[in-house]
């Protein structure tokens, strides 16, 4: 997964004109995200990636067709958060939209992405500014695992990691609780080695 790149260009965008734009116009990247006023190209995923996006896609649309509330899952749609300049836009992988809000979010990360902390942070906070967000879900690219961050009534954001093919990412925000195994029914997980486990 190569590392995003900042396009070099001289205007500051606001999230409205980054998504009312054609993307093509910005290039032949796979994708292109606005942050803090600049337009970042993106490289394609890998398959890997790709198959988790399915497989989770797959199950939303499953669980959520019919249930009342509105809700769906949108894959490649853009996400703004609101704030007073409105310079960020973020494209997550996979997103529970209930009406006008995205409620769930959902990023595959993978393992270059696990080593940029500091990019992923970022995005976690621009993420968590979204209006409507209540749920953050980080799946990993290479393991049955997931990072959960949940909205409280408190306004503070809870933290919880999830691990294993059997462990269930419970989502109450859509009132839904899904397995990995589920989730992951597509992809290609190498087994974990016991000599790692041990020397741990």
């Amino acid at each position: 997964h190569a590392m995003p790149v900042a396009l070099t260009r001289e205007k500051q965008w606001t999230a409205d004109e980054f998504l009312a734009a054609d993307q093509r116009s910005f290039g032949d990247a796979w994708r292109y995200e606005l942050v803090e006023g600049r337009i970042v190209a993106h490289a394609a995923p890998a398959p890997e990636h790709g198959a988790i996006g399915a497989g989770l896609t797959g199950v939303l649309a499953r669980l959520l067709a019919g249930k009342p509330g509105g809700c769906r899952p949108e894959i490649g749609s853009g996400a703004a958060p609101k704030t007073a300049r409105r310079n960020t836009a973020r494209i997550p992988d996979v997103m529970v939209r209930c009406g006008q809000h995205p409620r769930v979010v959902f990023e595959v990360i993978s393992p270059h992405e696990l080593r940029d902390w500091q990019g992923r942070d970022l995005k976690l906070r621009h993420l968590q500014a979204l209006e409507g967000i209540q749920e953050f879900v980080e799946l990993f690219q290479d393991d049955f695992a997931a990072h959960v961050y949940r909205l409280a009534p408190d306004g503070a954001w809870t933290f919880e990691t999830l691990g294993g093919p059997e462990a269930e990412l419970r989502l109450d925000s859509i009132a839904l609780r899904v397995k990995l195994s589920e989730i992951y029914i597509f992809a290609e997980i190498p087994p974990s080695d016991p000599a790692d486990s041990a020397q741990a």
